[in-house]
C-alpha cells in the first residue's frame, strides 16, 4: 500500500467529487475537485439519474417522517410507505387514525401523498414472520432461505429450497408467496469455473500469469492499476475499495481475469473478495473505523488489498452483532469520509455528508469494488423486514435480519448490454447485462466481490456537500430459481441501531 494524498475542495454548491492523487508527500494545498479522473474512470451517476434522485429527495424525506410518526404512535393498520411515480404512497389497513391522518395531510401540503388499502398491517405481518422464524428454529429446518414482507401489506414472501413446503409456512395466518430455489452447491457449473480456472496466488505486477494447469496466461496488466485506486487504496482509507480476507477458508469467485489465449474470463484466485463499505467513528474515543459486510469477516480477521498489503489492524475487542449482517474493522492509518465512484480501477470519489433510512421505490447508487459503481438500482418493497441465511468467508452461514431488498435493472437510464463495462484484474474489459455473453463475464449489476458496497444517493446541486448513505449491500439472491438481479442490503438505520456507539464519519467529525 503506497501512501497518497487526496486533494479536494468542498464545494457548497454540489456534492464534492475528488480525484485521489499520490500520497508520497504531505498533503498539498487542496485544489479544485474534478468530475473525472485523469487516470481511470468517471463518475457513474448520469444527469438523468441525478435529477431523478433529486426529485425523490423531498418525497423520501416525507415518507420517512410519515413512517417514523406511525411507528412511534404504534398506529393500528399501518403497513408501509413507498415512492410510486412521483408520489408518496402510504399503505394502510382499515381507517387511518386521526393523528396519522393529520400527519399525512401536513405532508400532502409539501409533496403528493396518497393512501392505499392494505390487506394486513406491518404489525400483523411482523408477528407472523417472527412466529415462522421461531418454528423454523425450533424444528431445525434450514430449507427456508429468506423471509420478509412488503410495504404493501399483501403477506409474507419466502424463498424455499426443495419441493416441500415447511409446516411453519403452510400454517401461517397470512398469505405466503413462495419462491422455490436450488441450493448454490447444486447449481450447474458456470463458464468461469471451466478449463483454465485460476487457483494460484496473484503474481507480481506486470508479470506473466500461469493457469492451474500450467498453461501460460500471457503477459497481462495484472497489478498495473492506478495507485491509489479501488484496487490499491491509500491511507487514510476510503469506502468502496477492494478487500481480500487473507484468513478465509475458501473463495467466493469475487475477482476475475481474462485468459488472453482463450479469451475466457476466469477466477483470479481462490480467495474471498469483498468491498470496503463506508467510514465511521466511535463516539467518545474518536477511533476511526470501516463498516463492512460481516460475511467477509469480522474485526479479528486480516484483510489485505489487491497488492497484498494489510488494510486493517486486527482486533478482538470490537464486539460484533451477528444478526446485523455488518461488522466493524480498524483501518490502518484511519479513514476519510469519502466513497470511491466510477469503475473498478477508479481514482474518483464522493465526499460523505449524512445517512438516511431506505424507502421503497427510491433510486440509489452502489459503490462496488468489483464491477464499479452503479446508479440504476432501486430499493425494493421489503424494507427492513427481510431475513436470510448468508454464506460467510469462514465456510458457514449466518442468519441476518432486518434487511431490505434492492433491485437492479439494465433497462434503467443509459444502461445497455454493451454500455455497462467493468474492468477485470488484468485491465481487460467485460460488459454486465450482456446476457448472451459466453466468455464468463458477470451478467448482473453486482458480483460476489461487491458485497459490502455502500448504497447511497447523490443530492441535487444546492447547499449539500456530499452523498447520503442509505445502507450496505450484503447478499445476492443467488440460488437457482431466485432473481439474480435482486439483492439484500442492510439499511443505514439498522446499522446504526445495531452499533449505537458509532457515528458516520463525515467532514463535520473527521479529525484533521
Amino acid at each position: 500500500m503506497t501512501a497518497a494524498c487526496l486533494a479536494a475542495t468542498i464545494l457548497a454548491a454540489q456534492p464534492a467529487s475528488v480525484h485521489a492523487e499520490q500520497r508520497h508527500a504531505p498533503a498539498p494545498t487542496p485544489s479544485a475537485p474534478t468530475t473525472a479522473a485523469s487516470g481511470s474512470g468517471e463518475h457513474s451517476v448520469t444527469p438523468a439519474q441525478r435529477a431523478r434522485m433529486a426529485g425523490e429527495e423531498p418525497l423520501a424525506e416525507a415518507a420517512v417522517r410519515i413512517r417514523t410518526a406511525a411507528r412511534a404512535a404504534k398506529a393500528p393498520g399501518f403497513a408501509g410507505v413507498a415512492l410510486r411515480d412521483g408520489t408518496v404512497t402510504v399503505y394502510w389497513k382499515g381507517p387511518v387514525p386521526p393523528a396519522s391522518r393529520k400527519m399525512i395531510d401536513q405532508e400532502s401540503a409539501k409533496v403528493p401523498v396518497v393512501v392505499r388499502p392494505a390487506a394486513h398491517s406491518a404489525e400483523e405481518l411482523g408477528r407472523a414472520a417472527d412466529e415462522i422464524r421461531r418454528k423454523l428454529s425450533a424444528s431445525g429446518d434450514r430449507s427456508v432461505v429468506s423471509i420478509g414482507y412488503p410495504v404493501t401489506g399483501s403477506g409474507i414472501t419466502a424463498t424455499v429450497t426443495g419441493a416441500k413446503t415447511p409446516a411453519a409456512l403452510a400454517d401461517a395466518p397470512v398469505p405466503v408467496t413462495l419462491t422455490r430455489s436450488t441450493p448454490k452447491a447444486t447449481e450447474p457449473a458456470v463458464t468461469a469455473s471451466g478449463p483454465g480456472r485460476r487457483t494460484d496466488a496473484p503474481a507480481a505486477p506486470g508479470t506473466a500469469r500461469t493457469s492451474s494447469a500450467g498453461g501460460s496466461m500471457g503477459t497481462l496488466a495484472f497489478g498495473d492499476w492506478p495507485n491509489p485506486s479501488r484496487q490499491d487504496d491509500a491511507v487514510p482509507a476510503w469506502g468502496g475499495a477492494h478487500l481480500i480476507n487473507s484468513e478465509a477458508t475458501g473463495g467466493n469467485r469475487g475477482w476475475q481475469v481474462r485468459d488472453d489465449e482463450t479469451d475466457m474470463v476466469v477466477d483470479a484466485d481462490d480467495k474471498w473478495h469483498c468491498t470496503s463499505g463506508f467510514p465511521a467513528i466511535f463516539k467518545g474515543s474518536g477511533q476511526e473505523l470501516m463498516v463492512q459486510a460481516l460475511s467477509c469477516g469480522g474485526p479479528q480477521r486480516q484483510f489485505v488489498d489487491a497488492s497484498g498489503d494489510a488494510v486493517n489492524v486486527k482486533s478482538t475487542s470490537i464486539a460484533v452483532v451477528p444478526s446485523s449482517g455488518v461488522s466493524l474493522t480498524v483501518p490502518v492509518g484511519g479513514a476519510e469520509p469519502f466513497l470511491y465512484d466510477g469503475d473498478p480501477w477508479t481514482q474518483v470519489g464522493w465526499q460523505i455528508s449524512s445517512w438516511e433510512e431506505p424507502v421503497a421505490g427510491q433510486s440509489v447508487c452502489v459503490s462496488a469494488a468489483g464491477q464499479g459503481s452503479f446508479c440504476g438500482a432501486t430499493i425494493g418493497d421489503e424494507v427492513g423486514t427481510e431475513s436470510a441465511l448468508i454464506q460467510t468467508s469462514q465456510g458457514d452461514s449466518n442468519l441476518t435480519v432486518n434487511m431490505t431488498n434492492l433491485g437492479a435493472s439494465y433497462e434503467d437510464g443509459p444502461v445497455h448490454p454493451a454500455r455497462r463495462p467493468y474492468v477485470l484484474a488484468d485491465g481487460s474489459v467485460c460488459n454486465t447485462f450482456a446476457f448472451m455473453d459466453n466468455t464468463g463475464c458477470w451478467q448482473f449489476a453486482f458480483a460476489p466481490g461487491d458485497m459490502g458496497a455502500a448504497v447511497y444517493t447523490v443530492p441535487a446541486e444546492g447547499d449539500d456537500t456530499g452523498v447520503t448513505i442509505i445502507g450496505m449491500l450484503v447478499h445476492q439472491h443467488d440460488g437457482n430459481g431466485q432473481n439474480p438481479t435482486n439483492y439484500h442490503i442492510v439499511g443505514a438505520d439498522q446499522i446504526f441501531a445495531a452499533y449505537p456507539n458509532i457515528d458516520l464519519l463525515t467532514s463535520r467529525n473527521d479529525r484533521p
